[in-house]
């Protein structure tokens, strides 16, 4: 139709002719949503992300939860939406509602979880759904929000499947019923384990806190019920993951598992280094966005 694949083109084309071609555009953006929602994970196409997660080699699964499915799928779907469509109104309507759907279905989804990596898996699922909610609204701010937590998914999950590939290292599991105590043997790995779910929660001051008050604020004015939604979504994550710290880390430690160490020297540093990213970016984000807003 228009003869040319430049997003400059195509977005022009589409203004020109949105109101004479409602048919086919608005089935090319049922189609291009259907597409980048499976590379994205979210609901109802997510069959494929928490079994690739799972059974995936841990370097492997960090790269799929801490840059591709975001970069592939999530990225690319903030640049049609914007980018050829221009905010179009029925493509952000179904952003929000996938958005929304995906934040509680990951979220539900992973506490009945019996194998950690399963469980982050499951928890890429709800916190990709913020990130697309965000984009889904398409405000300023909203959108801000949205590569902020864009940023901060990459950095705390790619912490806990760090972590995870160190207690797989070390223990060879990853079933939940099959460990715990680990904290007493694995005492970076446990520390920063926590760290990383209390940011993904959104607690303060951590990083995750300030990207998941700014997507709720967005949305607020916009459809308030989905704010309220992902907000107690929220009391969701905490709940899966004290699950998850519970069997990992605390309690006894399971009968076998005497001899084990902490992580190698290699995924000790990456972790630390993540998690003074999270505990960094969390506590200058305020001082940093106030001298912004002053100079605009």
């Amino acid at each position: 139709m228009v003869g040319d694949l430049s997003f400059a083109s195509i977005k022009t084309f589409v203004l020109a002719q949105v109101f004479t071609r409602q048919v086919e555009f608005t089935a090319s953006i049922l189609l291009f949503t259907a597409g980048l929602s499976i590379k994205s994970g979210l609901v109802p196409f997510h069959g494929w992300l928490p079994t690739a997660y799972a059974d995936s080699p841990a370097a492997v699964s960090v790269m799929l939860s801490g840059i591709v499915t975001k970069v592939a799928g999530v990225y690319s779907i903030y640049a049609v939406y914007i980018g050829i469509f221009g905010a179009n109104d029925v493509f952000g309507t179904m952003l929000m509602l996938l958005g929304v759907g995906s934040i509680v279905a990951g979220a539900l989804g992973a506490i009945g979880q019996k194998d950690m990596k399963r469980m982050l898996a499951f928890s890429s699922i709800s916190q990709i759904g913020y990130i697309i909610l965000a984009i889904g609204v398409g405000t300023p701010l909203a959108l801000f929000g949205a590569f902020f937590h864009f940023f901060n998914h990459a950095t705390f999950k790619s912490l806990l499947f760090v972590n995870a590939a160190s207690v797989k290292e070390q223990t060879g599991i990853t079933k939940l019923s099959e460990l715990g105590g680990l904290a007493e043997k694995m005492k970076v790995t446990g520390t920063t384990s926590v760290l990383a779910f209390l940011s993904t929660a959104g607690i303060p001051p951590l990083s995750g806190f300030w990207s998941k008050l700014i997507i709720i604020i967005a949305v607020w004015p916009v459809v308030s019920g989905y704010a309220v939604i992902a907000l107690l979504s929220s009391i969701l994550t905490i709940g899966y993951f004290l699950i998850m710290q519970r069997k990992i880390f605390f309690g006894e430690l399971k009968e076998g598992l005497e001899q084990i160490k902490d992580a190698n020297r290699g995924l000790k540093f990456l972790s630390i280094l993540l998690t003074a990213i999270i505990i960094g970016v969390g506590i200058a984000f305020p001082f940093v966005y106030s001298n912004f807003t002053t100079l605009l």
